[in-house]
């Protein structure tokens, strides 16, 4: 999984937002003006660069920055623990 760091760098380069780690946990239409588009590129992005994919639901849930890191944070997780499942020959339930 990417660090806060690469995630702000992301926010940054990919959609030339200014974002800094104190605003990952202000609402999107606070400090910087957010649109439903800067979510969906920021979550290709991330998606595009971790090949880790995650709950597009959970995208639009999400109000926060730092709320769409831990989404890709827990799908990173879940990806791994899937991962180790199969190849100990365990299955894991949905």
């Amino acid at each position: 999984m990417i660090s806060r760091a690469e995630f702000i760098r992301i926010v940054r380069e990919e959609l030339r937002l200014p974002l800094a780690d104190p605003d990952l946990e202000h609402a999107f239409d606070q400090e910087v003006n957010w649109r439903s588009i800067h979510r969906v590129r920021l979550f290709a992005a991330v998606e595009q660069l971790t090949g880790v994919r995650a709950s597009v639901d959970r995208l639009f849930e999400e109000q926060t920055a730092s709320g769409i890191y831990a989404v890709f944070a827990e799908a990173s997780r879940d990806d791994r623990a899937e991962h180790t499942a199969a190849g100990s020959g365990e299955k894991r339930e949905a």
